[in-house]
């Protein structure tokens, strides 16, 4: 930005330390406990974020810590808290006549401003209660509630700067013109416009849409020439769309330095697009006035992963899941949002969304997760209730684990759909077995049979069986012709009968060794899924129908388009597989 667009105009104040809330005067929530006995303990400049699904108890939650504010109660969601106040009752009334107006005129003198009315007598005696501040509340705390939050930006009331407290965010800028290229460079990340104030509305303060102009030779922003400029390159936000608005609303009220001591965000996302919303979780837990106790309920993963994009040491996430009349709450570590934020993997794919679902289901791979989801989006797999479920997918076994614990840490219900040859790798069976809540030393003794069986199998082709049938192959092939596709595949299914594992894997439980090892696998099979961990019985996806040739994303495709996946009685395996997969929860 050229400097000359801020220029001082001389009759614009610079300095308005004097209009910010006070640091030594605040008022917060030490602890906060819940309806299932959590309590989590919170410093004055925390952030907490409040996910889960829908109905889980998010908005409900943030609705009852405000009133908590004014007056103690037990809610539904919040069962009980604790506050910490800073600063002594002559600080407070200091405080008071900065940022409001006292009516002296009155029989009882009155302080009114930033939507507070205070009798003066009845401060000294508010400030000393030990729960709720009853009339002071709306002083330090304020929710910016979804409904609202799009003429949160409309034109604010042109104030006596010389008499009257500031009471608006916009009257800041107006005043502040470094606050206002602060605040413009914030909206231009998101929408690549500027964000301008006018000052010769009247009676009010409008903020135009728009780029920016540079006052000519001897203009200011107040000469009558600039304004006309500035009007013709420019629309006024409160004709633009919800989207601007609302990110204009959000900005200015949580990065503006009159932020109280508490503020409540309910859904930043509303009216954004993706981009924008995962800027504003990013300025949320960046760019925010260092006095200020925030929490946000949001159903975005763009506004979480914008926060733990950040994942400052001050930063709670809470996931709220709802049973019955309680409100289950789990808190995920510190340590672990941290990995999140830096893990390639986590950061970039949509993992962190689960913690908006009901339940998570991962896959090795995307075309798995399109493949299972299919099927469980039949009604005559997920019956009467459609499944709130989110499929993801680890690209690879080795991730599962990794992502599982993301979830399992804040209690979303997971379960993990792996190809059979994942038995043959005790550190990747070990992670998802204990990650998931199961027990290694139960589990171990049992796959070391299972995996000893089928590597010492010896009813697969020996070197000479493999070399006359892929020269028996090749011999159907002429010379001068392209290699055929078909003889590939064949040449390929030759090779993996002389792997115990892609012998098993082609196969599916059918090429487990008869015997104890079979019982083993049995034994095995069953404990897994106790725990949410199934092994695919046709060994892979493409198992379930080898009447169709390809892998991966090819064969999803080509079943998705030409079956009907409901009564194909090629999959009756698949269909079965995945209705014990959605069942077993219920019954866990």
């Amino acid at each position: 930005m050229n400097s000359e667009e801020y220029k001082n105009d001389g009759n614009l104040p610079r300095d308005l330390d004097s209009t910010t809330m006070d640091s030594n005067v605040s008022f917060t929530f030490e602890s906060i406990t819940f309806s299932d006995g959590t309590t989590i303990s919170l410093k004055p400049t925390d952030v907490v974020v409040l996910v889960g699904p829908n109905n889980a108890g998010k908005s409900v939650a943030l609705r009852e810590l405000e009133r908590q504010v004014g007056n103690s109660f037990r809610g539904t969601v919040v069962e009980g808290v604790k506050f910490l106040r800073s600063g002594t009752e002559e600080e407070l009334r200091a405080s008071l006549e900065h940022h409001t107006k006292k009516n002296t005129m009155e029989r009882y003198p009155m302080y009114r401003g930033l939507n507070l009315t205070v009798y003066e007598g009845n401060v000294g005696a508010l400030w000393g209660r030990v729960d709720g501040i009853s009339d002071l509340a709306t002083f330090f705390c304020m929710r910016l509630q979804t409904e609202s939050r799009i003429i949160g930006s409309n034109p604010a009331p042109m104030s006596n700067t010389l008499e009257d407290p500031v009471s608006h965010p916009i009257q800041m800028l107006f005043l502040d013109a470094d606050l206002e290229r602060k605040i413009s460079d914030y909206f231009h990340q998101a929408f690549g416009e500027d964000l301008v104030v006018y000052r010769l509305g009247g009676k009010e303060i409008p903020l135009f849409v728009g780029k920016r102009l540079v006052p000519q030779g001897e203009e200011d922003r107040l000469s009558p020439s600039y304004c006309k400029r500035l009007r013709e390159s420019t629309v006024p936000l409160k004709d633009q769309g919800d989207g601007m608005r609302s990110f204009a609303s959000v900005i200015l009220h949580l990065l503006v330095p009159i932020t109280p001591s508490i503020l409540m965000l309910d859904e930043p996302e509303a009216f954004l697009h993706p981009p924008q919303a995962k800027l504003l979780g990013e300025l949320i837990a960046k760019k925010r006035t260092d006095q200020t106790q925030l929490f946000v309920a949001t159903h975005s993963p763009d506004v979480l992963n914008g926060l733990l994009n950040v994942a400052s040491e001050n930063l709670h996430v809470l996931r709220i899941q709802r049973e019955g009349n309680i409100n289950h709450v789990k808190e995920l570590d510190k340590k672990r949002a941290k990995a999140i934020s830096t893990d390639p993997l986590m950061k970039y794919s949509s993992v962190m969304s689960g913690v908006f679902h009901e339940r998570v289901i991962i896959c090795e791979s995307d075309s798995d997760c399109m493949f299972y989801s299919s099927l469980l989006d039949l009604p005559e797999i997920h019956g009467d209730r459609q499944p709130d479920v989110l499929f993801v997918h680890a690209n690879g076994k080795h991730r599962m684990a990794t992502l599982a614990k993301a979830l399992t840490e804040l209690d979303v219900p997971v379960d993990i759909i792996a190809d059979i040859d994942i038995l043959k790798e005790d550190r990747i069976v070990k992670e998802i077995i204990e990650t998931l809540g199961g027990d290694w030393r139960e589990i171990e003794p049992k796959l070391k049979v299972v995996r000893n069986s089928i590597e010492n199998n010896k009813t697969l082709l020996s070197v000479r069986e493999i070399c006359e049938a892929i020269q028996k192959t090749l011999e159907e092939v002429k010379p001068k012709e392209e290699f055929p596709k078909s003889k590939r595949l064949e040449i390929n299914s030759i090779l993996k009968e002389a792997s115990s594992w892609d012998a098993v894997k082609n196969a599916g439980e059918a090429a487990i060794p008869k015997g104890d090892c079979t019982q083993k696998f049995k034994e095995l099979k069953t404990l897994c899924k106790q725990i949410g961990l199934w092994i695919v019985p046709v060994g892979e996806l493409e198992g379930f129908c080898k009447s169709v040739g390809g892998k991966g994303p090819a064969w999803v495709q080509k079943i998705i388009e030409e079956y009907d996946l409901s009564i194909h009685p090629d999959f009756e395996s698949a269909r079965k597989f995945m209705s014990e997969i959605w069942t077993a929860r219920e019954i866990r």
